[in-house]
């Protein structure tokens, strides 16, 4: 059985290249022969490391993404899953031409005008309940075809509770233009960084178009001896990244890195591209889960970041809650096996692998 996944990128990583590098894995590993069609650099690269076939496009090009998918596949796709962007634009037109079965992934806002060909895909992928009522919503009904796969972690759950020998926090995130909100969110802390009175380490963790002059905002204006910035960088190796999120009291961050960080129980400050929603709480725990981690909504709320850091370095209460609250929630809504059933068995109905 051959797959093809086609998507469009501008961040050499993020959200999106984690989602597609885990489905081609599992895949694989479910016996399907993988292609990735992309543009050239450090995903490609690593898909082809981890032995993932990739088709290497112009993925400004749609004729060239079409051209260079065909020249080594031909016809012999047995199911297309598609992103937003113009590999999504590649794929419909493959589909249609060659009667390909056809899945498409929405994971945020960026819906890429879903309701003008949403007839034509036989299933839709979305991160989360919010945004699979968006699209119901915008293409007036189809919500048979709609299904939350959400996100997951590909670490195990951990008990491994925070050593007190440092202060150390991580905010993890790229840091690029669609990410401005969790930007600012985080300059709203300076202040604060300045007002302190003891040690405290900030991990910067990602990269992007505005590495330089996020940095140098944070070099140029906090100014207390006490706070050390510490930029990391991208980071690909999992199993680094799982000590750099071990080695931090919580996390600031969207999404993935929110499930990752709860299944490492560690606790979260949830900023994603589209809202603040702060600590998970009782209170909170339900709106937090259907918008992705900040991934989704409308950025209306009440909360205060330099409140939810000083409660989260200083109340033990309320750390230890929203860390057993937060592994709770990955373990029933967003836990990897129970998600991987679902994709793949709509992956083998619709290649007809079960028959």
């Amino acid at each position: 059985m051959n797959l093809l996944i086609t998507l469009y990128y501008n961040a050499e990583l993020g959200g999106l290249h984690d989602n597609v590098f885990a489905t081609a894995i599992e895949a694989k590993s479910e016996g399907y022969n993988v292609y990735v069609a992309c543009r050239s650099g450090l995903f490609n690269e690593r898909l082809k490391e981890a032995g993932i076939n990739t088709i290497t496009v112009n993925q400004n090009n749609i004729m060239d993404i079409t051209g260079k998918v065909k020249s080594v596949l031909g016809d012999e796709i047995d199911l297309i899953h598609t992103h937003p962007g113009n590999g999504r634009i590649a794929a419909v037109r493959l589909s249609k031409e060659y009667n390909i079965p056809i899945i498409y992934h929405v994971h945020g806002a960026w819906n890429d005008g879903i309701n003008i060909y949403i007839e034509h895909l036989d299933s839709v992928f979305v991160v989360s309940e919010s945004v699979k009522q968006r699209i119901i919503e915008l293409c007036g009904g189809y919500e048979e075809k709609i299904h939350v796969i959400p996100n997951y972690s590909d670490y195990n759950y951990s008990n491994d509770s925070y050593s007190d020998v440092t202060n150390t926090i991580s905010l993890i995130t790229r840091i690029d233009n669609d990410k401005t909100l969790i930007l600012e969110e985080f300059y709203k802390l300076i202040p604060y960084f300045n007002s302190l009175n003891h040690e405290l380490k900030i991990n910067i963790i990602g990269d992007g178009t505005q590495r330089k002059e996020f940095l140098n905002k944070l070099h140029e204006n906090i100014t207390n001896e006490f706070v050390e910035i510490n930029f990391i960088g991208w980071i690909s190796d999992k199993k680094l990244l799982e000590s750099y999120i071990k080695e931090s009291k919580f996390i600031i961050g969207p999404g993935r890195v929110a499930i990752d960080a709860f299944t490492l129980n560690r606790p979260v400050i949830v900023v994603g591209s589209a809202n603040y929603q702060g600590i998970i709480t009782n209170e909170n725990w339900q709106h937090i889960a259907a918008n992705n981690f900040g991934g989704f909504g409308k950025n209306v709320h009440d909360y205060n970041i330099c409140d939810d850091v000083d409660q989260l370095l200083n109340n033990h209460s309320v750390y230890k809650t929203s860390t057993i609250i937060g592994q709770q929630i990955i373990k029933n809504f967003f836990d990897k096996s129970n998600t991987l059933s679902k994709h793949f068995m709509i992956y083998n109905i619709l290649t007809k692998k079960l028959f």
